[in-house]
């Protein structure tokens, strides 16, 4: 396989659309060659984001594809090539922006790196010439760049992502700029799977997030369109549910959990993470209520449990919702589920666990604590026991191969291997 030849040919193909340069690295980081007149200062700024403990690491510890944001918003894609288990280059497209970032806030920016007058104005005038591009097209840059070097097919389901663990930065009120949206087709399609919770949903995801676009939500503040975005589909995927047949109760509950755990997220891997998890979990659900796998009296003993996993639990207080006795709903629950109701509560509290770890900054103790476990260690011998580490260890994990599933904390090449459906439940 030629990789130079590939590269040179896609390099060529993208510069007939946008004002992209290719970098090439070595093993150690340095660069070896670029396209791009200013390479010198434009490497500056991506080193700007090499200043944060763990990237080499981060970019190395996967083979896929990285889309990564440094601490000024800009961004760029990233392949690593691999002989074997060795790592000997590192391709990077870019830089662009994924929104129409202030010309204060970009200055704001760079004021903070003690850059001289002379040189943060050269950036500055850099910075303004440099292409916005929407992140679905940068998702088939991304899976297209990744098989030049490798040859091999990825979904966007399989990109990583890193950058800068700040807050975005503040927005500022910025000329409407018009903005395609994406196909209406798409989006009813994937309404549809929700609504009857169609399994078959993956790689009709996986199109949806390269060809899809609701529209500029936010004005100069990448991070809050992507927030934005994923409320929206919250939103409509709570409603499709609902025609589904999820009692809207159980649907309107989900959606303010989600709600909060989006507006909680302060990087891009933790809004990609919740996002995927939201989609599959709303059509789970559906696909449960209509399956008719479980009676509906259990049934909604599992929707009442998956909404309650940081409230004290009790037999009885199951049979109540359903009206049953608690020997009664204990027999029927274990045969219908293959768990007892204690042993279906501690798992979906593990797996909720596991997200927590994955999606915020709270210890194991706090965790531990917030999901009703007696002491720490029982909550950590359990937890290893079902993921075959430690929430710590598992922590680490995620920290150093972007996305994982609960089902799968060792996560091989594919990140976005099936997460589990019953993350809530």
């Amino acid at each position: 396989m030629d990789v130079e030849a590939n590269l040179a040919l896609f390099r060529d193909m993208i510069h007939c659309c946008h004002e992209l340069y290719l970098w090439i690295y070595d093993s150690g980081f340095h660069l070896i060659s670029s396209n791009c007149p200013e390479q010198d200062k434009v490497n500056d700024l991506l080193m700007l984001g090499r200043r944060r403990e763990g990237f080499d690491q981060q970019i190395t510890a996967n083979h896929t594809p990285i889309i990564f944001t440094n601490e000024i918003g800009l961004m760029w894609m990233m392949v690593p090539r691999f002989e074997g288990e060795e790592f000997l280059r590192l391709y990077v497209l870019g830089p662009f922006f994924v929104d129409d970032t202030p010309h204060k806030t970009l200055e704001a920016e760079l004021n903070k790196h003690g850059l001289s007058i002379s040189l943060r104005q050269e950036f500055l005038h850099f910075l303004r010439s440099l292409p916005i591009i929407s992140l679905s097209r940068i998702f088939e840059y991304a899976i297209m760049l990744y098989f030049c070097i490798t040859g091999e097919k990825i979904t966007v389901g399989d990109l990583r992502y890193c950058g800068s663990e700040q807050h975005p930065p503040e927005s500022y009120p910025q000329p409407e700029r018009a903005d395609s949206h994406g196909t209406y087709q798409a989006e009813q399609e994937m309404l549809r799977m929700v609504r009857e919770g169609d399994l078959n949903y993956q790689k009709h995801m996986d199109r949806m997030s390269v060809t899809g676009q609701l529209g500029k939500l936010s004005n100069g503040d990448s991070m809050r369109q992507m927030k934005n975005t994923v409320l929206v589909c919250v939103t409509l995927f709570s409603r499709a549910a609902i025609e589904g047949g999820l009692p809207p109760e159980i649907s309107y509950s989900l959606t303010d959990r989600y709600f909060q755990s989006i507006e909680a997220c302060s990087t891009i891997s933790d809004l990609v993470e919740i996002a995927h998890t939201m989609q599959e979990d709303f059509i789970q659900r559906v696909h449960r209520c209509r399956s008719g796998h479980l009676s509906a009296p259990i049934q909604a003993c599992c929707e009442y449990i998956s909404l309650h996993l940081e409230d004290k639990l009790t037999l009885e207080q199951l049979a109540q919702q359903v009206g049953y006795t608690g020997y009664y709903l204990s027999k029927k629950f274990k045969r219908e589920v293959g768990l007892t109701p204690n042993e279906y509560i501690r798992k979906a509290r593990l797996k909720r666990a596991a997200l927590l770890l994955r999606t915020t900054q709270k210890d194991v103790q706090e965790i531990s604590e917030q999901l009703q476990f007696c002491s720490q260690s029982y909550f950590a011998e359990h937890f290893h026991r079902l993921f075959s580490c430690t929430p710590t260890e598992y922590r680490q994990q995620k920290d150093s191969n972007g996305t994982g599933s609960p089902e799968n904390p060792r996560p091989e090449n594919r990140a976005s291997a099936t997460r589990s459906h019953e993350i809530h439940s």
